[in-house]
């Protein structure tokens, strides 16, 4: 015969047991989605011809851990242009440089992947 103690017990191991599966499952999700992210967005920024150039200097920095890891992908070298080449710009001579994005695709096309492995990942118990 169990008590109500010890079913609580068990109980409660099942719990950790499972959310410290899920945790390390969702940072390897996160961890994936971002090498993936990081690629397109170096295979699609402009490229200046130069190695070294505006394209190679993005990179994924991972902040925090378990359930408040982040990834923040910037411009380690050249975040000035960033925005300018992803939303456009007017040059001072007037003339207009149109948009060429290639970190909002980035984000739209992993995001919904991610989300979608996430659900099944807490569905899954982590497994």
């Amino acid at each position: 015969m169990v008590t109500l103690d010890e079913l609580g017990l068990q109980i409660s191991n099942m719990v950790s047991e499972y959310t410290e599966g899920i945790i390390v499952a969702m940072e390897r999700a996160l961890d994936n989605t971002a090498d993936k992210a990081l690629a397109y967005i170096k295979s699609n920024a402009p490229r200046s011809g130069r190695v070294g150039g505006f394209a190679d200097s993005f990179v994924a920095i991972p902040n925090g851990t378990g359930i408040n890891k982040s990834v923040t992908i910037y411009s380690e070298k050249k975040g000035r242009l960033t925005h300018l080449l992803e939303f456009g710009f007017t040059h001072k001579s007037g003339k207009f440089v149109s948009p060429r994005p290639f970190m909002r695709p980035a984000f739209d096309t992993f995001t919904p992947e991610m989300l979608s492995e996430i659900k099944k990942i807490i569905e899954s118990g982590g497994n």
